[in-house]
């Protein structure tokens, strides 16, 4: 039973009414309506210049809702003015026992899809409802529960049905003539989401030399599409191929008596493949390459000169000096030695400012990443890792953050930052992302070992590698890169990636004139502040060019 409390001081009531000797003073009270002065139930009777009443009003009967208490003295022929209060009176409790859902009609109650649940005063529900039977669109959820007494509120969703997946069954051409719809020469495909992806080669040496047509047609869940036509044409001459390539150091040795490279003949070669430097002397070197054909003989030689070579001595020292493991951190100083100027990882629980490290250091922060699809098959071909160098204005180095750092002068080199400035080591990831792919970024303050059976890629030599071995120890105070395919257009192939880094000094104004063409020697960026890569600029979008948006159609 629900049970309401209230006490009335009748302070100061004699001091503005006097009561002549025996006459009756009492409060009386009312619920809602007024029944009229005098006429209300009386809480309490008293006597004296004050009073205080207090009782337990019961409200066990009302309905719920909002409902108001009246309240009055009588203090001798006198009434006071009525006060009241308003309170609220909830709804019991009550059990639920049907919950119900219908598509996009509200149903008439209890003709709804029931669902099965254990009924009580509170119920919570997680199913996976079919959704089979709906055509492709825009959709929408009702649901409600009920109780023995009454229905809840209709709830509502809307969400979006995609269309059914196709189902490529085959595919056909023919040449010239069509042989009729199913009779064509059938080639295996798969289907892209709604699109059909194919590269082939037809087997076109029965052909006649002259002008030919090329007839495609796919089968779709049953369905022959159209037939579309291509025209092309077939010339007698034999293409000539890239049968051999050799190359040489400095002198000539005649054609055919270079060093000999392992390729694949074709009418393109692709040349990846390292050139023996056992016999070369220190000094400045020029490396000659050519090609072989095996129906026209020999290309022209192409020369790349000026090739500098330190000797196997100084190679070696190099070698040895990528490995930059003396790092120590202890009693507020952080030192590295840094055996080259090559750039490299920073990953410190301490902030930096511009003054600490701009007379020895170059430092950059991470910008973006760029895929490229070069042969447009659908892999990635390259990587590109892109950092801007830090400048005075930007200059304040954050703890815990992932920044590349580049040593002017080979040498071991201290700071120590003072402890307002120093943060708690605690490692934190960075992600940068495309639509293809999440780069994260993840610092360590330990040496790491392990790399290569988890796929880490760590900074060595201008640019992001997994190492060949598990053996090798990335260095403390530093961070590693992981690859996430999220599996959209492009797949990311890539065991390297490239690093680039920007320098483009402290803006000298805001409002500089834009050039005729926009995005001729621009810098620009995308929305969310990622310069963006030459090719890139041309497709369509907003863009922020000199401090400007621009649109592109």
């Amino acid at each position: 039973m629900k049970r309401f409390y209230q006490t009335l001081w009748a302070v100061g009531l004699s001091l503005s009414l006097a009561a002549p000797v025996g006459a009756q003073q009492r409060v009386e009270y009312f619920w809602d309506e007024d029944p009229g002065v005098g006429l209300g139930t009386v809480l309490k009777s008293f006597t004296g210049a004050e009073a205080t009443a207090t009782a337990q009003l019961d409200v066990s009967t009302f309905t719920p809702g909002i409902h108001r208490l009246g309240l009055r003295v009588l203090n001798g022929e006198h009434f006071s003015s009525t006060c009241y209060r308003s309170f609220f009176v909830p709804a019991p409790e009550e059990t639920v026992t049907r919950i119900e859902y219908a598509w996009d009609n509200i149903p008439a109650p209890g003709k709804g899809t029931a669902l099965t649940f254990t009924p009580g005063t509170t119920v919570e529900l997680t199913r996976q409802l079919s959704v089979s039977g709906l055509s492709e669109g825009i959709h929408t959820l009702y649901l409600q529960a009920r109780s023995v007494s009454h229905p809840s509120s209709v709830y509502e969703r809307v969400f979006y049905v995609p269309p059914t997946a196709h189902r490529v069954e085959a595919v056909e051409y023919f040449f010239d003539t069509d042989p009729g719809v199913g009779r064509g020469t059938r080639m295996a495909a798969t289907l892209t989401g709604d699109e059909l992806a194919m590269a082939f080669e037809l087997p076109t040496g029965t052909l006649s030399e002259g002008i030919h047509h090329l007839g495609l047609r796919t089968l779709t869940d049953g369905t022959w599409s159209e037939t579309k036509y291509r025209q092309f044409l077939v010339r007698t001459q034999v293409e000539n191929y890239v049968t051999r390539f050799e190359y040489f150091w400095n002198t000539d040795p005649g054609y055919g008596q270079g060093h000999y490279v392992d390729i694949t003949p074709g009418k393109e070669v692709t040349l990846d493949f390292e050139a023996d430097m056992t016999d070369l002397p220190e000094g400045t070197h020029a490396l000659g390459l050519r090609a072989q054909s095996g129906s026209r003989g020999w290309s022209t030689t192409s020369w790349v000169t000026g090739i500098e070579f330190e000797g196997w001595d100084n190679l070696q020292e190099y070698l040895n000096s990528l490995e930059d493991t003396e790092d120590t951190y202890a009693g507020g100083t952080y030192t590295r030695q840094y055996r080259n100027t090559d750039w490299q990882p920073l990953y410190v629980p301490f902030s930096l400012r511009y003054s600490d490290w701009a007379d020895r250091f170059e430092v950059a922060r991470i910008n973006a990443f760029y895929q490229y699809d070069d042969d447009e098959d659908g892999v990635v071909d390259r990587q590109v890792l892109e950092a801007i160098k830090v400048t005075a204005r930007n200059g304040d180095l954050r703890p815990n953050h992932p920044y590349l750092i580049r040593a002017r002068w080979k040498d071991r080199y201290s700071f120590t930052p003072d402890a307002s400035r120093t943060a708690a080591e605690q490692i934190q990831s960075v992600s940068c992302s495309t639509v293809e792919a999440r780069y994260t970024f993840t610092g360590t303050y330990t040496p790491l070992t392990g790399m290569k059976s988890a796929d880490i890629y760590r900074l060595r030599g201008g640019s992001l590698s997994v190492p060949e071995t598990d053996e090798e120890v990335l260095p403390p105070f530093r961070w590693y890169l992981t690859i996430d395919d999220l599996g959209n257009q492009l797949q990311p192939s890539a065991s390297e990636v490239k690093l680039q880094v920007l320098d483009f000094g402290d803006p000298t104004s805001v409002g500089d004139p834009m050039s005729a063409d926009p995005m001729e020697n621009a810098d620009c960026y995308d929305l969310s502040g990622r310069r963006m890569a030459d090719g890139q600029m041309k497709k369509k979008g907003i863009y922020i060019i000199n401090h400007k948006k621009v649109f592109v159609k």
